[in-house]
């Protein structure tokens, strides 16, 4: 089968293809061939060499990507029986899951045609959702709920989302919304429309001023602006981060950082909410997975609008 290896850290032209053995699946693993699999932010800082420390993760090689949909082909042993909190799964059911890349030491990776996972990585995927479409929602629906679950902020309350218009800032968007928050929220270029489609009450444009748009006591800082939020979060006010800023904020603003946490159920909850259509994505475009290097090209680019997921 052909995997996309990243063979050093680097840019966009590390990403080769290679030929590696089928995978076998162990106890509690399974095998899914690859329908779709998104590319994410995560997955360029990858490719560049940059992720947490304390994973383990020696560097290249590795194959990237941390979410996919796609059918399973074998199954390991337990697999089929269904123990808490796995499956039961076998060859035939299309399933959609997100491989926890940091946790799981880059030892697995969805940027290939037959994908080695653990059964307990993976949801079942309804029929009214697209392969392409379900690839979209793991690691960015449920980064953002869980932001929002670590913000804390009280029912009814007013929060500030930065980068509303991207994947992570777009899910949480409709979330708060739907939580019964009241969202100011900024997107960017030409993205106005979109967001206040997803339930914004207020919606500022890439380019605004924070500091001139009011200061908020709750902030989900989806970029992250890191920074260059400060002066939108009011005195003692909490931001939460998708990954640590550098740099103190002062006047009492507490700053929360998070990192992704597994979650079976959650995922399960909230694909069906895409297939519902109670939760909306977007993709930008597909392309083949031989072409992953052109496509972490084009994921770099500005004025994107939707993800970008690779098709075998």
């Amino acid at each position: 089968m052909q995997a996309i290896v990243v063979t050093e850290a680097g840019g966009p032209e590390v990403l080769v293809p290679q030929d590696r053995p089928d995978p076998e699946p162990g106890p509690g693993q399974v095998v899914v061939r690859m329908a779709a699999a998104n590319i994410n932010p995560t997955d360029v800082g990858a490719r560049q060499g940059l992720y947490p420390p304390g994973f383990g993760i020696e560097g290249p090689p590795y194959v990237l990507g941390w979410d996919l949909a796609g059918t399973v082909v074998a199954v390991g042993e337990g697999v089929a029986d269904g123990p808490a909190g796995i499956g039961p799964f076998g060859p035939g059911d299309e399933v959609v899951g997100m491989i926890p890349w940091y946790a799981a030491g880059a030892a697995y990776g969805a940027y290939q045609e037959l994908v080695l996972l653990e059964a307990r990585w993976l949801v079942r995927r309804p029929e009214a959702l697209s392969a392409v479409d379900a690839a979209t929602i793991p690691l960015n629906a449920l980064t953002a709920e869980q932001a929002i679950g670590v913000l804390g902020a009280p029912e009814g309350a007013e929060l500030l989302i930065t980068g509303a218009s991207g994947a992570v800032g777009s899910f949480a968007v409709q979330l708060a919304v739907a939580q019964g928050f009241r969202v100011v929220a900024q997107a960017g270029t030409g993205d106005d429309a979109w967001v206040e489609d997803l339930g914004a009450a207020r919606v500022l444009s890439r380019d605004a001023d924070l500091a001139s748009a009011g200061t908020f006591r709750w902030v989900l800082d989806m970029v992250p602006l890191g920074r260059h939020a400060f002066p939108a979060i009011a005195d003692g006010g909490t931001v939460v981060t998708t990954r640590v800023v550098r740099a103190e904020a002062g006047r009492g603003i507490v700053q929360r950082p998070m990192l992704i946490e597994e979650d079976t159920a959650g995922l399960e909850r909230l694909v069906e909410g895409v297939a519902t259509g109670g939760l909306r994505t977007r993709v930008s475009r597909t392309m083949p997975l031989a072409d992953a290097a052109q496509a972490h090209a084009v994921v770099e680019e500005p004025g994107r609008h939707g993800k970008i997921v690779l098709v075998p």
